[in-house]
């Protein structure tokens, strides 16, 4: 498609580019939503700030850990090709990685400011899915991620992209998950218009994605997700992140119940 656009005389990355706008939309629909649970302002802001450092951080961590293997095997030839390395900084990244790594630094944030944690991240919940659809929208014009191939006029070619087989439609499964985002942030703006039991937003959205990547992982094509027994990496996490809210939603009945 098209991995980058010039500005102003300048070579940017159209990933980069729209990540960062939605980033700063992520923001304000935050800020817009910050009465419902009583939150400051410029802690959403500050606490966003953290989450984007975890999100980088924990993407491209996880992203090099699935990878190890390819790495190693192909050290020379990365290291020999600018274009890749280039690749590999301002791409190669694995969302679950970074949505870890944002919940833990917003975590971090809450506790050295002394700011209730689950407040501060139902306020954000929403704005996860909207920042994630225009990740995924970089994506699709990076020609990363991609699907599997696909008849045209559905089947899109990705021969700008240097990770995408070139001359190969393919399903812009990119697309795709950027829409069900959408779905998902529209979804819960309407149920996080008015307080909420405690958890429930960040809950209900861990679910909603977890069953979107599980499904869509069997239209993505990109041979560097990481497989085990036959399931990628993302549908592990999925399986674990459901399983886990279950766990502690069940937890929460049984000490509510206990205590009564």
């Amino acid at each position: 498609m098209k991995p980058f656009i010039h500005l102003f005389g300048f070579k940017i990355a159209t990933y980069g580019l729209l990540i960062l706008f939605g980033f700063i939309i992520g923001i304000l629909i935050a800020v817009f939503r910050s009465h419902i649970y009583s939150q400051k302002k410029e802690d959403i802001f500050y606490a966003s700030l953290f989450a984007a450092i975890g999100l980088i951080v924990g993407a491209k961590l996880l992203y090099i850990f699935i990878n190890i293997p390819f790495i190693v095997d192909n050290f020379s030839a990365i290291i020999s090709n600018p274009k890749y390395i280039i690749y590999m900084l301002q791409s190669g990244f694995v969302f679950y990685g970074g949505l870890v790594g944002a919940i833990i630094l917003i975590y971090i944030y809450t506790k050295k400011y002394k700011i209730d944690f689950i407040s501060l991240i139902e306020t954000l919940a929403p704005s996860f899915p909207l920042i994630h659809a225009f990740g995924r929208l970089g994506c699709f014009f990076a020609g990363c991620c991609y699907g599997i191939p696909f008849n045209p006029p559905i089947g899109m070619m990705f021969n700008e992209s240097i990770v995408a087989p070139h001359n190969v439609a393919l399903f812009p499964v990119q697309l795709l998950e950027a829409f069900l985002n959408i779905l998902i942030f529209i979804f819960l703006i309407i149920y996080g218009r008015k307080k909420r039991n405690r958890g429930n937003v960040i809950s209900i959205y861990l679910i909603l994605y977890s069953i979107v990547r599980f499904l869509v992982e069997y239209l993505r094509y990109d041979a560097e997700r990481g497989f085990l027994l036959g399931i990628s990496t993302s549908q592990w996490f999925s399986i674990a992140i459901i399983m886990l809210v279950i766990g502690v939603y069940l937890l929460k009945n049984k000490i509510q119940n206990s205590t009564r």
